[in-house]
């Protein structure tokens, strides 16, 4: 018979069938603390038993017990309908020793403490540039690794070699991952994961995996779970980061160093060259002070000898220019005496030349009557150059004409 039936009717009728099983009250419940928390005045129990494990709950007490105790529980199971859970709600507790699970653990960490797993690891180089994440590449974890670092330091290389972090076989792929990373160049290998449950970070207390991370060559920063949370591979591991984000700021501490000595270095080369120019420009100053006083020095030296050598030149000049300048005048005086004499000759033959010239110049001639004859531009002296009908010129002494020869006599007079 097919019955209908909500979510509230089953819920309710779930939990009717817990209240009446009388097996399920006033019961004592044993088992392995494998995670504790608190809230207000209350203590959270996850209890297990090897594969299996039941949620616990002691409402109104806050009660002091140690993750991985054996306990005994006395209380009643629970069926929570608006969450659909069930819960173990103890009103007491008993310790009952060190659980089995939590006994295993501590042999075995103090079994690589022996092998001297635990101390001189790899430790982080100065600056950190590439880094290899191995972690889940989709879980919160890296995103939250990768964030606190690429917003200080962006020039950080995260590379994510993707495994499983949390059941069967994660242990194994992280091991595998950390020991074929031995031969990557990287600065450091980052074992990252976010919080959990004890049963959660089970991976991590493997023994093949904590060995695998003390063994490397390449420095390891195990930042798995919360802070409180500690792990075997926390102790293998040269540097333990409470949480990935912590990770990331360990990284940056690292990063931002090679900017910080960067800068220093900077600093310190302008501060030295700075300092190498000053000495310079004070040691130039110096020499350029003994400099100009030496060179004054003689310069003064030179100039009081120019002036004592200038002194005699100027005197011995003084004294030939005089001597010079006597017999210059000497000279000149004979010259002057010559050229008179030269000169007084000249100007009595100039004056004779000249009425010998005014005799025979034609101007004169023409002046007092007389006129020149010219044809085709030439003098004529004669009859014999002309012919009738020749055109002449006639040039007197304010002008000239131009005549026709009509007849031509020879012998004949004026």
């Amino acid at each position: 018979m097919n019955r209908q039936m909500t979510v509230t009717q089953l819920s309710r009728y779930i939990k009717g069938v817990f209240e009446d099983e009388e097996l399920l009250h006033d019961i004592t419940l044993s088992g392995e603390v494998a995670d504790i928390s608190y809230s207000d005045k209350h203590t959270f129990l996850v209890l297990s038993d090897g594969e299996f494990s039941v949620r616990c709950v002691h409402f109104m007490s806050r009660d002091i017990i140690e993750k991985g105790a054996f306990v005994a529980l006395r209380g009643s199971v629970n069926f929570y309908e608006k969450r659909s859970s069930v819960s173990f709600t103890y009103s007491e507790f008993f310790l009952q020793g060190v659980g089995d699970k939590n006994t295993k653990l501590l042999e075995l960490k103090q079994k690589l403490d022996g092998l001297g797993y635990f101390t001189d690891r790899p430790q982080l180089p100065k600056y950190i540039v590439r880094v290899v994440a191995v972690t889940s590449p989709d879980g919160a974890a890296i995103r939250d690794f990768m964030r606190v670092v690429h917003d200080k330091n962006p020039f950080v290389t995260i590379e994510v070699f993707p495994v499983k972090v949390q059941g069967e076989g994660a242990a194994t792929r992280m091991a595998n991952a950390v020991k074929k990373l031995q031969s990557h160049n990287t600065d450091a290998i980052v074992l990252c994961r976010g919080g959990g449950s004890d049963e959660d970070l089970d991976a991590f207390n493997d023994e093949n995996l904590a060995v695998a991370v003390a063994t490397s060559r390449i420095p390891v920063i195990s930042a798995v779970g919360h802070e409180i949370d500690y792990t075997l591979c926390d102790f293998c591991a040269g540097t333990r980061a409470g949480t990935p984000s912590i990770a990331g700021d360990i990284v940056n501490e690292h990063a931002g160093a090679i900017l910080a000595d960067l800068f220093a270095y900077t600093n310190a080369i302008r501060m030295l060259a700075e300092s190498k120019i000053q000495k310079s420009v004070l040691k130039l100053n110096r020499l350029g002070k003994a400099t100009t006083y030496a060179a004054s020095t003689r310069i003064s030296k030179q100039y009081g000898a120019l002036r004592v050598t200038a002194s005699k030149m100027s005197h011995d000049i003084s004294t030939r220019l005089t001597s010079a300048e006597r017999g210059a005048k000497d000279t000149a005086a004979k010259l002057m005496s010559a050229l008179t004499a030269k000169y007084t000759l000249a100007r009595e033959k100039t004056d004779k030349l000249t009425a010998l010239l005014g005799a025979l110049d034609p101007h004169r001639i023409i002046k007092i009557g007389y006129a020149a004859v010219l044809k085709k531009g030439m003098r004529v002296s004669g009859i014999s150059g002309l012919k009738v009908n020749d055109e002449v010129n006639l040039v007197f002494a304010d002008g000239a004409v131009s005549a026709r020869i009509t007849d031509v006599k020879s012998g004949a007079k004026t």
